[in-house]
């Protein structure tokens, strides 16, 4: 099951943050986006806007290796919504977007 580790020592959640355990958003790269405008983003527009609902490509690094990675992370009015998400490197991206080509015609 996901566990929010978006919480402080006293065990309430935070509203925003640009890591978890593992990764943090590279907010000295790409495009600002969000709640604070901070750098980030791969584009300079989300992927997809649902009503106030965005999903961003944003530039991660990996906490213990600096390895340059990204991840999916839909937001609410510039805040996210999810506690967990999708992180990726260039060539996973390079399948998933080879696979979603040939499902699209």
């Amino acid at each position: 099951m996901a566990t929010d580790h978006r919480i402080d020592q006293n065990g309430q959640r935070l509203n925003f943050t640009c890591e978890n355990r593992r990764y943090l958003t590279d907010i000295n790269k790409g495009k600002p986006h969000g709640a604070g405008f901070a750098k980030g983003s791969v584009f300079d527009s989300s992927l997809i806007t649902h009503g106030s609902y965005t999903l961003w490509l944003e530039h991660v690094l990996e906490k213990g290796t600096g390895a340059e990675t990204y991840w999916l992370m839909w937001y609410d009015g510039g805040r996210p919504t999810i506690p967990l998400s999708g992180v990726l490197d260039k060539s996973e991206i390079q399948e998933m977007s080879r696979q979603l080509a040939s499902f699209v015609p």
